[in-house]
């Protein structure tokens, strides 16, 4: 296996934190991306490290242009040109349609889909090699919708559909694909909805023809096949939900 310079945003906690402790698993080095949570993101890098990693933290707003294209520079000054780049930073604000207020729709724009274009754009222009791989991070519910969810869903949907534009625009050089995980058992969709609630993620699970929630080690395997294996896959939308949503 090639060991390769690998980004990933948002991952100090959540489907972030298993990205970057699996790859530096697996002998990659990997930058880890946070924007707020530094005592959480120093804390998994030492744990890491500790384990024989190698992690470089960094911070940055992927919504702000001239933050992204400073972690891009420090990361070539500290190991050199980024191989590959997950863009899994997100945030959630959920509220009703009619009375949401703009910069509660614009801020989740501003993270999730925004973010994604400004560092798959600075990572494309600086990309020198032949087998480079931009991975986001999608949701079913970008096609299915739900309630209270207008700014989230839609900043997804988009993060899907570009993924195939760049998918056609950076081929042969970067393969461009998307990970759309269903319910997983993270804090923030326990939280979310309230499935620490014993009858509530009953109901989830039964909506689940494998018959459980998911896990961020199933999300990390779809991923890591992604990075280390597939060389003829660009363009494509991947669901790891156990079934619940079939597209």
């Amino acid at each position: 296996m090639e060991k390769k310079i690998i980004l990933v945003t948002g991952g100090s906690r959540g489907i972030g934190e298993e990205f970057v402790r699996g790859f530096a698993a697996q002998g990659h080095r990997v930058v880890l991306n946070y924007s707020r949570s530094q005592q959480q993101a120093e804390e998994v890098s030492t744990s890491v490290e500790n384990s024989g990693g190698a992690v470089f933290c960094q911070q940055a707003d992927v919504s702000a242009r001239d933050q992204v294209r400073a972690m891009f520079d420090a990361v070539e000054e500290h190991w050199g040109m980024v191989d590959i780049l997950i863009n899994n930073a997100g945030i959630n604000l959920d509220g009703p349609f009619l009375p949401m207020e703009g910069e509660q729709w614009q801020r989740v724009v501003d993270v999730v889909l925004t973010g994604t274009f400004l560092c798959s754009q600075e990572y494309a222009r600086r990309y020198q090699g032949t087998a480079g791989h931009i991975i986001n991070m999608g949701a079913a519910t970008a096609l299915h919708g739900r309630k209270n969810g207008t700014n989230y869903c839609s900043a997804k949907a988009g993060v899907m559909t570009l993924t195939k534009c760049l998918a056609r625009e950076l081929a042969p050089a970067i393969a461009v694909n998307c990970v759309v995980p269903g319910f997983m058992e993270t804090e923030e969709v326990m939280e979310r909805f309230n499935l620490y609630d014993p009858d509530r993620r009953r109901d989830m699970e039964n909506r689940v023809p494998q018959g459980r929630l998911g896990t961020t080690a199933d999300i990390f395997r779809m991923t890591s096949f992604l990075v280390n294996e597939a060389t003829y896959i660009t363009g494509q939308n991947h669901f790891v939900n156990g079934g619940e949503y079939m597209g």
